[in-house]
């Protein structure tokens, strides 16, 4: 029994060193995430939705070049999500225009994508799966128009534009403001 616990105790800690790479542990959000990581890992349940939101963008913003501002602000905008320790955060949406998922992609866009028709339950359900969808997204596109204000009204309304919706996703460089504290 205490090799048991010895054991699960060197788990624990190599998890959190392995997640505190992953996370380039910097500040208070990270550190706590690392905690409930591990809580979690130690209890073999699944990861709360706003804890795999948070992994995923911060995975996949870094893997495709975009802004940590632009992508936690869309990600609020679309679903209101609000941070890793938004414990009844709902990803799984649909809009009244069809967009899916936490980042509200819609389904066409997707499979144009990835070149295969992608599901709107795969959308809908698979939160990694949506959060990179949204990265590619929006790196073509900054790729295509080169500014970021441009790329954050092309993704709400369809058209190259700065509306509203793009003027606050690269204004508000502070997303962290909209987030739960962790408790």
């Amino acid at each position: 029994m205490k090799i048991k616990n010895i054991l699960l105790t060197i788990t624990i800690l190599l998890t959190i060193l392995i997640i505190s790479c992953a996370f380039k542990l910097n500040d208070y959000y990270n550190t706590k995430v690392m905690v409930e990581f591990a809580k979690h890992q130690k209890e073999g349940g699944e990861l709360p939705s706003s804890l795999s939101m948070y992994d995923n963008i911060e995975k996949y913003s870094d893997e495709y070049d975009i802004p940590k501002h632009i992508a936690y602000n869309i990600a609020y905008l679309e679903t209101t999500y609000q941070g890793p320790f938004d414990w009844n955060y709902k990803p799984n949406r649909t809009s009244s225009a069809g967009a899916v998922g936490p980042m509200q992609v819609m389904p066409k866009t997707a499979s144009g994508i990835h070149k295969k028709n992608v599901s709107v339950k795969t959308l809908k359900n698979d939160i990694e799966f949506n959060v990179e969808t949204s990265m590619i997204l929006l790196n073509k596109l900054h790729k295509k128009y080169k500014d970021w204000g441009i790329v954050c009204g092309y993704y709400n309304t369809g058209y190259p534009q700065i509306n509203g919706y793009a003027e606050y996703c690269i204004n508000n460089k502070d997303y962290r403001k909209n987030w739960i504290k962790y408790q």
